[in-house]
């Protein structure tokens, strides 16, 4: 995929994220707003994102593992720290909370940490092929860490399928480990199950609507994506009050944060016009 396709995607997200947030002002979908931000480069934003959520879920691991990779990539590694840190308080378990803290650690040069971190995510996830480099990359591997890498590696071979979702192995952790995965829809079965067990439960209702339209937007941006050619541009649609003359691509001279806000103010005024 092209860096333009790319960013035309990232923006559609932006753009069904918000959507969802004007409709839901209490939904946990700010935490994948603020992700996308975050992968578009716009750190600023992402962390304001992300920190205004938090005053509304103040226990919500999720979002302290993407505050805690804002914070790494702006280089403050102590207060990056700190958010992975929470995110593990909440969720012991969390594999992306375990090797995004391993890597801060890494770049901290704390490797005996970073290998602690590790070893334990690799105990969730034998497999993980990128646990198993990460730990083999770190200085001073003695033998039996050499060998206990192997023993994995025969694991993995033995067969890397995912858990049957119809075990007791079935949790809100497992689910969240999958979406962290880019396994949107096995984490959406997962969420499905739960309620259906918990049908008194909101939390998990509310989950699952999120992820249905998570899908459901990936889903029409892959569509879009395909019928649309690289030189093509992917104009708004008019809004009640006038037309928006400048396409998504084509606003010349706008940077891409002055781009991304003409977007975000169209959306809000056709719902205020709605």
């Amino acid at each position: 995929m092209t860096d333009q396709n790319q960013q035309s995607l990232l923006l559609g997200k932006v753009a069904a994220y918000t959507e969802i947030l004007v409709k839901d002002p209490s939904s946990t979908i700010f935490v994948s707003l603020a992700e996308t931000y975050r992968k578009m480069g716009m750190l600023d934003d992402a962390r304001q994102i992300i920190t205004k959520g938090l005053k509304l879920y103040p226990d919500f691991g999720p979002a302290y593992i993407v505050l805690a990779r804002v914070l790494c990539q702006l280089d403050d590694f102590d207060n990056s720290s700190a958010a992975f840190e929470k995110a593990l308080d909440f969720d012991p378990e969390s594999l992306a909370a375990l090797v995004g803290y391993a890597r801060v650690q890494i770049l901290l040069k704390n490797d005996a940490a970073a290998r602690e971190l590790l070893l334990r995510a690799r105990k969730l996830s034998p497999a993980d092929p990128v646990i198993n480099k990460l730990i083999l990359s770190l200085p001073e591997i003695s033998e039996a860490m050499v060998a206990e890498a192997d023993e994995a590696d025969e694991v993995a071979e033995q067969g890397d399928e995912l858990p049957d979702i119809s075990t007791s192995l079935v949790s809100p952790t497992l689910a969240d480990m999958y979406l962290s995965q880019g396994l949107t829809e096995r984490s959406l079965e997962l969420y499905q199950q739960l309620s259906a067990q918990n049908p008194d439960d909101l939390t998990l209702r509310r989950r699952v609507k999120e992820l249905e339209a998570q899908i459901a937007d990936e889903k029409q941006t892959v569509s879009v994506e395909s019928a649309t050619s690289l030189n093509q541009e992917v104009e708004p649609s008019p809004l009640a009050a006038g037309t928006v003359t400048e396409s998504v691509h084509g606003a010349s001279g706008l940077s891409t944060l002055e781009t991304l806000n003409l977007w975000l103010a169209n959306i809000q005024q056709r719902r205020g016009n709605v």
